[in-house]
């Protein structure tokens, strides 16, 4: 149990530590603390406190800084956070109000600003789409042979993809094939469309009803598939590489956390938490040795009744973490209410 003089020094230890990156040292102590003892005393509790492991001193300076242990006591003891307003959350709101017609691009705008704001890696990850559905299908001539089919479903998502006619094929022969996917499928879920289509269901009635060729069908199959896939939207993706105490020599390694960087699946599992509001892990907590240099900071939000969403932050261990804790706070919140827009 720490007495308050040494949680009074233990947080001004990290708040100078994540300010500076510079060792504190007794002296400085003294003179940032209200407390009227001497460089001695506070010597002393910062024994203790390097013997309970919550500080640590650097070789090459005598000064101390956190270790893992002392961030962790920092973030669940000591961490004051302020609440959000609304007037934070319309403040952010306004400085993304551009023209994003599909809420991909909002995502990709967001997490850039938010690892601008940071210095950090910023993730985001929409929710798992339960109830997508078929809104619209085109193919739409570009020069030559080729086409671009276009997909469009309730939440707005426009998926497209080229595509060369096969020989002796004309695109008005594919106009049968369009209609009849637009007056049967429109309405339906992406994911049971997709499975009729795998399963065979859907080109034999397409066969049935119209002479429908292999590639088109293939075409089809895969913008379906392209719809539903998860994708990450990352602003700061090379900041990871530079925010580690210890540079990236092993490019191997670097190319492995970009990779896990891209990965939803992967995120899913660091983003993990057991309760609401913001979930802060440190260093080996994370539980992915590529991090093992990092802090996670992660949020849930909301699209309408969907399943939960998330945005991620991934820095340094010496960071602020009230302030990024905040802005992350007002950036979830904010994704709640501006994902509404796209339902």
């Amino acid at each position: 149990m720490l007495t308050e003089r040494q949680k009074l020094i233990l947080g001004a230890i990290v708040y100078q530590y994540t300010q500076t990156a510079h060792a504190v040292g007794s002296k400085k102590l003294q003179e940032q603390l209200n407390i009227k003892v001497s460089p001695a005393t506070i010597r002393n509790e910062m024994a203790v406190l390097e013997e309970a492991d919550l500080i640590r001193k650097l070789h090459t300076s005598a000064g101390r800084v956190p270790s893992v242990a002392g961030y962790r006591y920092y973030l669940d003891n000591l961490m004051i956070s302020r609440s959000v307003s609304q007037n934070d959350i319309e403040r952010l709101l306004t400085s993304l109000s551009g023209n994003f017609h599909e809420i991909d691009d909002f995502l990709d705008e967001t997490a850039k600003r938010l690892s601008e704001l940071t210095n950090c890696t910023a993730l985001i990850l929409k929710p798992p789409y339960v109830d997508l559905k078929i809104s619209s299908f085109q193919l739409i001539p570009l020069e030559g042979r080729q086409l671009i089919a276009v997909l469009v479903t309730n939440y707005g998502k426009v998926t497209s993809q080229t595509f060369k006619l096969p020989q002796g094929l004309h695109a008005d022969s594919l106009t049968n094939m369009v209609a009849y996917i637009n007056a049967q499928m429109v309405g339906r879920p992406v994911k049971e469309v997709l499975t009729m289509m795998n399963s065979g269901e859907l080109p034999i009635q397409l066969t049935r009803e119209i002479q429908s060729p292999a590639a088109f069908l293939q075409l089809f199959g895969e913008v379906l598939a392209q719809s539903i896939e998860e994708h990450v939207h990352v602003g700061g993706r090379l900041n990871v590489l530079e925010l580690t105490e210890n540079r990236f020599d092993d490019l191997t390694k670097a190319r492995r956390l970009l990779e896990l960087l891209d990965s939803p699946q992967a995120l899913r599992h660091l983003a993990r938490s057991s309760g609401a509001g913001i979930s802060i892990k440190v260093g080996s907590e994370i539980g992915e040795d590529l991090l093992d240099a990092y802090s996670v900071l992660s949020r849930h939000f909301s699209i309408g009744q969907q399943d939960q969403g998330i945005i991620i932050l991934v820095g340094p261990v010496r960071m602020p973490y009230a302030q990024n804790a905040l802005i992350l706070n007002i950036f979830g919140q904010a994704l709640t209410q501006k994902m509404l827009d796209y339902v």
